[in-house]
């Protein structure tokens, strides 16, 4: 039987329009999908983030409240290995690994840092302990020092930074303005060269870059509380406040009581210590 002229016309397969509209359709779909796989594993990243460093302001309250003082200089300098050349935010890790207040490198090493990934994919080994420890018969620590293959010097990259008291400072110090003291911090925040309270671009400058690149970071306080900054803002809207003043600013070694500090994981520039006139220079 012959088919008729309209049937004859539904024997065949899509047209060119139908086809370009199901292509249109299913790119749209990919997109979205996309768009949402990518931001569920940013927010992944995210939580993964704020998990570390409230585990770390968690460390660094305990090791506070057990020693009756913030982290200090002269407690850097007891597990620096004797050639350190200078301290940075490993050291802070160690003090706090000494005495078993925070043992997981994974707090301080984010494994999505680009960073971290090209520091594996380049072959560099992943350190399995922070702190080298020696007792004696009884069990007594008789020293402690970094473990060499976590030394953030020109080697193991790490994700925070991270806040070091001037040896004069007391808990007192810290604790009475605790919300307003940031304690850890996602590394790349620029505080003191031509955009102060900026979050550094990884494209430009590999090594310092922002964890997140220039699109934000965390800072975790001493209260516990983290948050994200697109950026720390500029004049009256600056995000922190200055230690012992009502007054704004975009800075965050101007938070730090008594001229403290903080020290970075950078490959050159590893750590500032002095006033807070020069620090977070880069």
């Amino acid at each position: 039987m012959r088919l008729n002229h309209r049937e004859q016309r539904h024997c065949y397969g899509f047209s060119l329009v139908e086809m370009v509209v199901v292509l249109a359709i299913f790119g749209i779909l990919l997109a979205i999908a996309f768009r949402g796989i990518s931001s569920l594993s940013e927010a992944a990243q995210k939580a993964k983030a704020v998990s570390g460093l409230r585990t770390i302001v968690n460390a660094y309250r305990q090791y506070m409240e057990d020693t009756g003082h913030p982290i200090r200089w002269l407690e850097l300098g007891a597990v620096a290995e004797a050639e350190s050349a200078g301290f940075d935010v490993t050291l802070i890790a160690a003090v706090l690994a000494k005495d078993s207040y925070l043992t997981d490198i994974e707090a301080w090493v984010w494994d999505f840092d680009y960073r971290v990934r090209k520091y594996e994919r380049e072959g560099g080994v992943m350190p399995t302990k922070i702190c080298d420890i020696q007792r004696n018969t009884d069990g007594k620590i008789t020293s402690a020092k970094i473990d060499t293959s976590f030394r953030g010097q020109r080697g193991f990259p790490v994700s925070v930074c991270a806040v070091v008291a001037a040896n004069s400072c007391t808990n007192e110090d810290f604790f009475k303005n605790a919300s307003e003291i940031p304690i850890a911090y996602s590394r790349g925040l620029r505080g003191w060269d031509t955009a102060p309270g900026t979050w550094a671009d990884s494209t430009i400058n590999l090594d310092r870059g922002g964890v997140f690149g220039r699109k934000g970071g965390f800072i975790a306080f001493l209260d516990g509380h983290v948050e994200w900054y697109n950026n720390l803002g500029t004049g009256n809207q600056c995000a922190l406040k200055k230690y012992g003043t009502n007054t704004m600013t975009n800075k965050i070694c101007e938070t730090i009581p008594k001229g403290g500090g903080t020290v970075y994981t950078n490959s050159y520039v590893l750590s500032w210590k002095g006033g807070a006139t020069d620090c977070d220079r880069f």
